[in-house]
């Protein structure tokens, strides 16, 4: 299965280099990671730019407008190309095994459709 990461941008550059370490970091990588920055006035984007080229498909799509951060969502996950779908925040941080662990379960239960996990601070 494909797996896909949507992740919403506006002005992370404090938080989004751990985000994107924690990604790269997976035991299983995604195959492709969708960014929808909304007009961040900060260095997010050009530090999200460092990450390209490094063996996951990366597309950083810089809004024209501010979408807010429903509508962005919606705009980033309808870029996606991927079977599952990962939500990401720009201030999270995965575990190494997340992703992994979370396909093997929808791949082996094709009749769940949608999967929540916690989290811890």
């Amino acid at each position: 299965m494909r797996v896909s990461v949507a992740m919403c941008t506006y002005n992370g550059g404090d938080y989004i280099r751990r985000q994107m370490d924690s990604i790269f970091a997976q035991t299983r990588l995604p195959d492709e990671i969708i960014i929808c920055d909304d007009i961040s006035k900060d260095d997010t984007v050009s530090i999200l730019k460092e990450y390209e080229g490094r063996g996951i498909d990366l597309q950083i799509i810089q809004n024209p407008e501010n979408l807010g951060f429903a509508r962005n969502f919606r705009k980033c996950i309808s870029l996606c190309t991927g079977d599952i779908i990962f939500l990401c925040d720009q201030d999270d941080i995965w575990e190494p095994e997340k992703t992994r662990q979370l396909c093997d379960l929808m791949e082996g239960n094709p009749e769940i459709l949608s999967v929540v996990t916690n989290f811890y601070l």
